[in-house]
């Protein structure tokens, strides 16, 4: 694996230091505040100043949380020392009550120099549809390299060769493998820690409101809001169209079961309901009315496999029954 050294006195190298070193506090999430980290880079010594959630002034009545920020400290340092950072010979520590404006622990190391002559000097890209493009082969060339490896292509050939053989037993082999996915699924969920990952989301979220507490409501309101649009619009889509009952035909229309005119132009109106005639596909009655109708229900009249179809406009409704994609009844009614 290729090593990548870090010249924080390039802006892209700090804000990917920045972002890495937050990553780590967060971790630590109950006992820092990694947003309040404090970055500085003078003379080749690196300060890095860590916010504490709570005073240790009285650290003789919390030695755990006090063991754990010397425990934070000590991995921070092997993590830097480990770290390739260009042009910085030491890194100073501290860890700051915010509250009483005082510094807890202060401590410092230094680090294997390593000159900016190492690293080639960074260049731009400047064409990034050209670094997309290589981006793009080198992800196929991966694909393809797993795709032709000898053992993806022996476990393809072995699997092929049970499934054409011995299809019962591929099917059990299967079956038994993703009985032992789903066991490890669930034994995942039961021993992850969920109570602490909701305390530490409860602490996290009450910090962000001590710090700006109008711009936390303002965020939390929003996110709420979206919620329940994307929940009502959910329902809108899963439920069935509202109809009023109220406006339904009460009964069959038989005396216009036979047309005697011509069909008008496609549209909900009586001359295109006289114009339906027995037989007719659901599609043909949709050109005819000019619009797809609102399902009902079954129609146990004319069988368990009838349904009933309704058009409507604000003068006017009519119920149209189909079976087997084929019109056998129909009726209507006037509502102005």
């Amino acid at each position: 694996m290729k090593t990548v050294k870090l010249n924080l006195e390039d802006r892209l190298s700090w804000q990917k230091f920045q972002h890495v070193l937050t990553s780590f506090a967060s971790d630590y999430i109950d006992l820092l505040a990694p947003e309040q980290t404090l970055f500085k880079l003078d003379r080749q010594t690196l300060r890095l100043s860590f916010a504490l959630i709570s005073n240790y002034s009285d650290s003789l009545q919390d030695v755990s949380r006090r063991t754990r920020a010397n425990v934070f400290t000590q991995k921070l340092e092997a993590f830097l020392t480990r770290l390739p950072l260009v042009e910085v010979r030491r890194v100073e520590l501290e860890l700051i009550d915010l509250n009483n404006d005082e510094t807890i622990l202060a401590t410092g190391f230094d680090l294997s120099y390593v000159p900016a002559s190492a690293i080639a000097t960074y260049q731009k890209p400047t064409n990034k549809s050209a670094l997309v493009t290589r981006k793009l082969a080198n992800l196929v060339k991966r694909a393809k390299a797993w795709l032709t490896s000898p053992e993806v292509q022996q476990n393809i050939a072995s699997t092929s060769k049970l499934a054409i053989r011995n299809p019962k037993t591929f099917l059990a082999a299967t079956g038994s493998l993703a009985k032992d996915n789903f066991i490890v699924a669930i034994n995942w969920v039961d021993t992850f820690p969920w109570e602490d990952w909701a305390k530490n989301r409860v602490a996290q979220q009450k910090r962000r409101h001590d710090r700006n507490l109008f711009k936390a409501l303002v965020e939390d309101f929003l996110l709420l809001a979206l919620l329940v649009f994307l929940s009502i619009t959910a329902v809108n889509m899963l439920s069935v169209p509202p109809v009023n009952l109220a406006n339904l035909p009460s009964h069959y229309d038989q005396a216009l079961d036979t047309p005697t005119s011509r069909c008008d132009w496609a549209g909900i109106n009586k001359k295109n309901y006289v114009c339906l005639s027995r037989g007719m596909s659901y599609r043909q009655v949709v050109n005819i009315l000019g619009a797809e109708g609102k399902p009902l229900g079954f129609d146990q009249k004319f069988g368990d496999q009838a349904v009933i179809v309704s058009w409507q406009t604000p003068e006017q409704t009519m119920n149209i029954t189909f079976r087997e994609d084929s019109l056998v009844a129909k009726a209507y009614r006037d509502l102005s």
